[in-house]
Parts: C-alpha cells; sequence; structure tokens
C-alpha cells in the first residue's frame, strides 16, 4: 500500500473528505488534494502533522505499512497519556478554564534583568533601573 493508499484509508476510517482532513491536519486543502489524485507525494511537514493530530495512529502503519493502524496493546488498560482512536462522528473538545492571575508578594526579592528570546533567535535584554 502506498502512501497516499495510506492516507486515503485513514481519511475513510475518519469519514473525512479531502477538505475535511486537510483542515482537521492544518495544511491547504490542495496539498491533499495533489496528494490524492498522484501530482505529490506527502512531504514529511504532511506526515508530521497527521501524527501530531492523531497521537494513536501508529507511525509505522502511516509512513511503512506495517502493523495496525492505531496502536493498541490487548489487554492493557490506558495510561494516564494513552488516548484512544478518535471517533469519526466527534471534534476534538477544547476546555482551556481561565485562571485569575495570582499575584506573588516577594518583598526581599527584586527583579534583576528580563531576558526575552525571538523567533528568529535573537535576544533582548532589560534591567530595570533601581529608583
Amino acid at each position: 500500500m502506498s502512501d497516499k493508499e495510506r492516507i486515503e484509508t485513514l481519511m475513510q476510517s475518519l469519514n473525512f473528505s479531502a477538505r475535511q482532513f486537510a483542515a482537521e491536519i492544518h495544511v491547504q486543502p490542495g496539498t491533499i488534494s495533489n496528494m490524492m489524485a498522484g501530482r505529490n507525494n506527502p512531504s514529511l511537514e504532511v506526515m508530521k502533522r497527521i501524527m501530531e493530530r492523531y497521537p494513536t495512529l501508529n507511525p509505522e502503519w502511516l509512513i511503512a505499512g506495517r502493523g495496525e493502524m492505531w496502536r493498541t496493546e490487548p489487554g492493557k488498560d490506558p495510561g494516564l497519556f494513552d488516548t484512544q482512536a478518535p471517533d469519526p462522528g466527534t471534534k476534538p473538545r477544547r476546555t482551556a478554564q481561565k485562571e485569575e492571575p495570582q499575584i506573588i508578594a516577594a518583598p526581599s526579592k527584586q527583579i534583576k534583568n528580563i531576558v526575552v528570546y525571538f523567533t528568529d533567535g535573537t535576544y533582548q535584554e532589560f534591567t530595570p533601573t533601581l529608583s
């Protein structure tokens, strides 16, 4: 089975169209349709996004076609970090809870300096003036 066929099988098991699947893994719809049409092979970035979105997907199956599609071990209860295969009928739920910021009083400590690192690899250091 080719990479394209495995991705197509995954999409069918999740009951997603190419457009829905592209939205799920955060790629352009044309990327998926070009793969399905055989114009392009899936890039490393596409494979990484699939594995990030579906952590219970067996990476050996996705990349090399070995093993089962979903990772499972018979008789093993799910651990803290184990998840089950996603139900195609449900969307992931985001349940972020907003917490009130806490002010931590530390009268014996003062800020010496603050360093901000930027995504381009540079940084800027700020040193407060003592008054």
